[in-house]
């Protein structure tokens, strides 16, 4: 699927949302309100401590909000189009797509674009530049590219993992548990992640790498020390969001070969 289609797409479904203006601005306000309690619920956490782990409350505004961007950027082109797989496997309207003459990954994926993420946009953006204005960062090139990889390679991770998630829908059918557990986990990263423990720690960094997402990327921006993998830790985001988004791929290619259709 060619970039100039994938525009004509986001056109079409933008057009289609828009049918329905009211219902989608009361639902991107709705969600605006929903994520803005959420940083209200850290910032009265924060005031009661000072700090947590070393960390102060523009530090952590900084972390949530790279969390919630590449989460929302990650999952316009993954949550949806991967949550709806269990009901497409067992239906067999899946079937459907695979008779199309094009690469199926790329047709759910680009098909299912969701842009009512613009609430999460909304909410992100604006603490993230808050948040940078109050920790006055010393910007060099060298940050700064780094900064906006880093927020791609945190999409990717996020959307590597969520299409394994979806990918197993081929295989097991059922997969709502596992995005459940994907969900908690990722609260976990609303916080410094040396607050826990060595096991959740090993978690997040080797077992499900979302430390990778806004953890080591903001410890190198603000030059905070990183458990486990040492300060050469930071260097690897980009790759393992190049990692993860390949996994995830080759992963779905490998279940949807095991895939029989409804009946099978």
């Amino acid at each position: 699927m060619s970039l100039s289609l994938f525009g004509k797409l986001v056109q079409l479904l933008v057009k289609e949302r828009m049918e329905y203006r009211v219902d989608f601005i009361l639902n991107a306000f709705a969600q605006i309100i929903n994520y803005f309690a959420s940083y209200v619920v850290i910032w009265l956490f924060i005031s009661k401590f000072k700090t947590i782990a070393g960390w102060n409350w523009p530090e952590i505004a900084l972390l949530y909000s790279i969390g919630l961007f590449t989460y929302a950027l990650g999952a316009s082109f993954s949550f949806v189009q991967m949550s709806e797989m269990e009901e497409r496997v067992r239906s067999g309207t899946y079937d459907t797509i695979m008779t199309k003459p094009v690469n199926t990954y790329l047709y759910v994926v680009c098909r299912g674009f969701n842009i009512a993420y613009i609430a999460h946009f909304i909410v992100s953006i604006s603490f993230l530049v808050w948040s940078l204005g109050q920790l006055q960062i010393e910007w060099t090139w060298l940050k700064l590219g780094y900064f906006l990889i880093a927020l791609l390679s945190g999409a990717m991770i996020q959307m590597g993992i969520m299409t394994v998630i979806g990918a197993c829908a081929f295989i097991w059918i059922r997969n709502g548990v596992l995005f459940s557990l994907f969900f908690r986990l990722k609260d976990f990263i609303s916080y410094p992640i040396p607050v826990y423990g060595t096991f959740i720690q090993i978690i997040l960094v080797f077992g499900v790498p979302l430390a990778f997402v806004n953890f080591f990327p903001s410890a190198f921006l603000l030059s905070k020390e990183t458990p486990l993998i040492g300060e050469w830790g930071t260097w690897l985001v980009p790759l393992v969001g190049l990692f993860c988004l390949t996994v995830g791929y080759r992963f779905w290619v490998w279940c949807e070969s095991k895939y029989q259709g409804a009946g099978g």
